[in-house]
């Protein structure tokens, strides 16, 4: 069986503008007076984390939507997940 990610309640999100930021709600690893802004990608990546998803599914979602090969969107998906991982904002 896959693992699946899920997004935890360590942080909580807000739009401004265009602009995607994610802001920690616990202490630990991410600092409170920290604000996180995700890029176009990073954006992408986080609002398709469903219930259920893999990071099979998170890739081929990226294919499709950039038209990127499945190599780059992996190594994005890799990257933003470890990221998002080390913010608390998600687990695996």
């Amino acid at each position: 069986m896959k693992s699946t990610i899920t997004k935890t309640d360590q942080v909580v999100e807000r739009k401004v503008r265009d602009n995607l930021i994610l802001v920690p709600m616990k202490t630990g690893p991410a600092r409170l007076d920290a604000l996180y802004t995700l890029n176009e990608t990073a954006g992408f990546i986080w609002d398709s984390i469903t219930p259920g998803i893999t990071r099979d599914e998170l890739v081929a979602r990226l294919v499709a939507k950039y038209d990127v090969s499945e190599a780059t969107a992996r190594q994005d998906v890799q990257r933003v997940l470890e990221r998002l991982t080390a913010i608390g904002a998600i687990q695996e």
